[in-house]
């Protein structure tokens, strides 16, 4: 099964660590430019349409107060009363009527009127309006157009008998070719005459405020305009992007909307093109006039600059990712390149090799890794001498008490048997019989004393009686061979079905009941054997003279070693309390299930 290194998880740590980071800082610092971008674009838009907003208003009052001077300038009033005397003469022929108006005219300072675009209109006779204008140095009695009509007949009725101002709105002409035009309007009354002066706002002049396609400063861009919406939702000045828009593009937006509603701000919106834009929106204060202002520009456009800001985030990103992917392969090689060694140290070790010494190249926690590595190594060279000196002391040991009963109690035994059978020839047949009889004993006892070692090299009553019964022979065999008064004692259920633990904790009873007679000195030794539900415990003591016992091992108690060898491997525990002159105390903790 495939295994991820520690090199590669920390530098897949690292990595993921500085991309993420760098992913948070990128991201927070896209976002905080584009609300940047997009607050500083509105504000640009906002403050263009609050000069657009104020040059229209300008313009229009401007037009207002240009219409109250001339009102009330005497020399247009005196043209009016005469042009109102004039409707008696409206019958007579054509010449009387030029010379009539011509004489008006010279009685006039037509430069003081100073725009051509100004029209005259006095009381109506038989329900026509009598409108006139000046052109050049003459006045001329003109029939306009049904739109221009209509537009004017509005600004008489409104303001003939009252006096005040008036704005007459765009109207669409029927005749495409025409321009546009709205009328500001203020009517004479007069001796008796009444009239209206109108000022005639081509859209031109409208187009000439809002429109300024050919400067490159204007801060619209490409895709930017400000324009004008009336209350019926239809353009008042043209848009860049559809000819010929007043009064025929509806404009609907949520901008409009809330500019009718006498809110201004900005947002994001679609266009009446339906495009994205960013939209600063007002309603125009001109008194008679509903007309909302719009400034906007195409959202794709605006966020031109944080594109190209994303573009570089994006570029320089991926040039740092490459620089992380190398630096974390760098540290992580750096990290684990030790951890490897040491890695690579314990598999020799595993395979037997204790030799290995690995040099500290750090002072850092891998450095003292390696450091507790040695020791380690050093006390596992320690402790396998120490067992196999153990291994081969006990074996040695062992040898010399299997020779020393062999020579010292089977051979004797042997030896003596064959001088009493070699005996046998010098002695009187009626003595013979004798001799056999003591052969026959001899041979017995030879034959218990094999038994005796057979049993102590591989007790077979373990197999055959238990633990228990085991250990009282072991204790009845040294209580006959030995002054010492020793007794054994069992509590609770002590019974495993597992022979090795039994043998295990038979050669621990043993090993330690021979350490007693051979170096204790005691005259009474105590066994017990107990058990409950999860373990089995040993407990020897002796009130000899002690020793001193400080840790694992006390030189050269190979027998203490070789017991506690024998418990690790039970998975159990041996401890010894020892006093001098204070006896020994042994227990010994082994669990009946062996994992």
């Amino acid at each position: 099964m495939f295994r991820k290194s520690i090199n590669r998880r920390l530098m897949i740590l690292f990595f993921i660590v500085g991309v993420s980071s760098l992913s948070i800082i990128g991201v927070y610092s896209y976002f905080n430019a584009k609300d940047a971008l997009l607050k500083r674009t509105l504000d640009q838009l906002t403050s263009i349409r609050v000069i657009k907003k104020e040059q229209v208003e300008i313009f229009f009052n401007e037009r207002i107060n240009t219409v109250k001077v001339m009102a009330e300038n005497d020399y247009l009033k005196s043209l009016a009363i005469n042009l109102c005397k004039s409707k008696r003469i409206l019958n007579n022929d054509a010449g009387n009527i030029a010379s009539y108006y011509k004489s008006i005219v010279q009685r006039i300072n037509f430069p003081l009127l100073g725009n051509n675009q100004i029209y005259l209109i006095v009381e109506p006779q038989e329900d026509f309006l009598q409108i006139f204008t000046f052109q050049n140095d003459s006045i001329k009695h003109i029939q306009p157009d049904t739109t221009t009509y209509i537009q004017l007949k509005s600004l008489w009725d409104e303001t003939a008998y009252s006096g005040n101002p008036v704005i007459v709105d765009f109207k669409k002409h029927t005749d495409k070719n025409k321009e546009l035009a709205c009328f500001v309007g203020k009517g004479i009354a007069y001796k008796g005459c009444n009239a209206v002066l109108a000022l005639r706002i081509p859209l031109s002049d409208i187009n000439k405020i809002m429109l300024e396609d050919k400067n490159p400063q204007n801060g619209l861009g490409k895709s930017g305009e400000v324009y004008l919406v009336g209350n019926d939702f239809f353009m008042r000045s043209n848009s860049r992007f559809i000819p010929n828009s007043v009064l025929n593009v509806s404009v609907t937006t949520q901008s409009v909307k809330n500019a009718f509603k006498d809110k201004y701000g900005s947002s994001l919106i679609d266009d009446y093109r339906t495009i994205a834009c960013l939209s600063s929106y007002d309603r125009l204060s001109v008194p008679g006039l509903n007309w909302a202002i719009v400034a906007e520009i195409d959202y794709d456009e605006a966020m031109i600059p944080i594109v190209s800001i994303r573009n570089d985030i994006v570029f320089l990103s991926l040039i740092i990712c490459i620089f992380l992917f190398s630096l974390s392969h760098f540290i992580s090689r750096t990290i684990t390149s030790p951890i490897v060694r040491l890695k690579n140290a314990v598999q020799q070790i595993g395979e037997g090799a204790l030799d290995v010494n690995l040099k500290s190249t750090s002072h850092d926690e891998i450095g003292l890794l390696t450091d507790a590595f040695n020791t380690m190594t050093q006390q596992l060279k320690d402790e396998r001498l120490k067992r196999m000196s153990a291994l081969y002391d006990g074996q040695e040991l062992e040898r010399q008490r299997i020779s020393r009963e062999l020579h010292d109690g089977l051979g004797q035994k042997l030896v003596a048997i064959k001088l009493q059978m070699e005996s046998t020839s010098k002695l009187k047949p009626d003595e013979v019989s004798n001799r056999i009889k003591d052969i026959k004993e001899s041979f017995i006892k030879t034959i218990d004393e094999v038994r005796q070692i057979s049993n102590n090299l591989a007790p077979n009553i373990l197999n055959e009686s238990g633990i228990d019964i085991a250990l009282q022979s072991l204790c009845n065999s040294v209580a006959k061979t030995t002054d010492i008064d020793i007794e054994f004692s069992v509590y609770g259920d002590y019974n495993t079905s597992d022979s090795k633990i039994k043998f295990y904790i038979y050669r621990i009873a043993q090993e330690g009941i021979n350490n007693a007679i051979k170096h204790s000195g005691a005259s009474k030794i105590q066994l017990q054997l107990i058990g409950n539900k999860d373990n089995i415990i040993l407990v020897l003591e002796d009130n000899g003279k002690g020793f001193e016992y400080g840790g694992n091992y006390c030189t050269p108690c190979n027998g203490i070693y070789n017991m506690k060898e024998r418990a690790r491997l039970l998975n159990g525990t041996l401890d010894i309390e020892s006093e001098h002159m204070g006896g020994t105390t042994i227990r010994l903790k082994v669990p009946k299930k062996q994992i």
